[in-house]
């Protein structure tokens, strides 16, 4: 008779405190949306693709922090009969939207910038430094808001990177605004709006992958899959082990399901406890679920025929 043993890890809630930094994160949206005002109708009036660029672009982290305080909020909620893990997992959802979102918009800015590299406007260098500059104060006073919930969450970190990203990108409208000024280089404008795009795909690049992976029930970045089984192998009394299945619930939950096939007159229960310590100590698995079957027993799960 097949034993199906559990183990939670006491980890069933979000590992944010409640209520920790949402003051802020308010704030941080508030401060930028104004920003976002203030650039954009500036951009127009000086006629400033990199201005609007880098307005649009601070839209996009305002919205990105709505989306990841609203995402935060949810992942509280403790675990039901039909959420049994929780909700964690809206912060990884939030985070991907908000990646999918800054895709769009760099590829927005750059077919704007190639526009205007035939016939570059003239741009009113001035207003345009003066609004990056704000645009620069804001984006540090933001990240720094944020800073500290962003060290527990991919949800918040992923706000809290756009942000810092977009006073690199002040710095470089505040560059350019100073080449328009002092030589004329009105080309200067679409060439640093197709940088800012440039960036903006850089960083979503980097970072998307570790978000797609949770989304797809990947086994955590760096495990050995090969070195899990080998080890639930060399557990006393398993004769060999499949069906593994490895993943991460979110991004503090590592999560594992595994067959293990005894050898006749072993102590399923007890090579199960040791399976279970061993996964938490060597590869901090803190949930697993593990089915034990005799040697010559048939699979009820059919795993071999689903290539497991």
């Amino acid at each position: 008779m097949a034993h199906h043993h559990h183990d939670h890890g006491g980890h069933g809630h979000s590992h944010l405190p409640a209520g920790a930094g949402d003051g802020t994160i308010i704030a941080a949206v508030a401060i930028n949306f104004a920003l976002t005002v203030a650039q954009v109708a500036g951009g127009y009036l000086a006629d400033s693709t990199a201005l609007i660029a880098d307005g649009v672009h601070n839209l996009s982290d305002a919205l990105a922090l709505v989306l990841a305080f609203g995402a935060r909020r949810l992942a509280r909620r403790p675990p039901s009969p039909e959420m049994s893990f929780g909700w964690s997992r809206a912060e990884i959802v939030a985070a991907f939207v908000n990646y999918i979102a800054l895709i769009a918009v760099s590829v927005w800015l750059a077919i704007e910038a190639l526009g205007r590299l035939v016939e570059p406007p003239q741009v009113q260098a001035g207003l345009v430094m003066a609004l990056a500059a704000l645009a620069l104060v804001i984006d540090l006073a933001t990240a720094a808001l944020v800073w500290r919930a962003a060290r527990n969450s991919v949800n918040i970190r992923a706000a809290f990177l756009h942000n810092l990203a977009d006073a690199g990108v002040s710095v470089a409208v505040i560059l350019g605004g100073l080449m328009i000024w002092a030589f004329g280089w009105n080309i200067a404008d679409p060439i640093l709006t197709l940088l800012i795009s440039g960036v903006i795909l850089w960083h979503v690049v980097r970072e998307i992958s570790p978000i797609m992976r949770m989304l797809m029930l990947g086994a955590p970045p760096g495990t050995d899959h090969g070195a899990v089984e080998a080890a639930l192998r060399g557990v006393s009394g398993v004769e060999d082990v499949h069906h593994i299945h490895l993943w991460q619930i979110d991004e503090h939950r590592i999560a594992l399901s595994a067959h293990l096939v005894m050898r006749p007159q072993s102590d399923a229960s007890a090579a199960i406890r040791g399976a279970k310590a061993m996964l938490r100590r060597e590869f901090s698995v803190d949930h697993v679920t593990i089915e034990s079957e005799w040697l010559g027993e048939p699979c009820g799960d059919l795993c071999h025929e689903h290539g497991h």
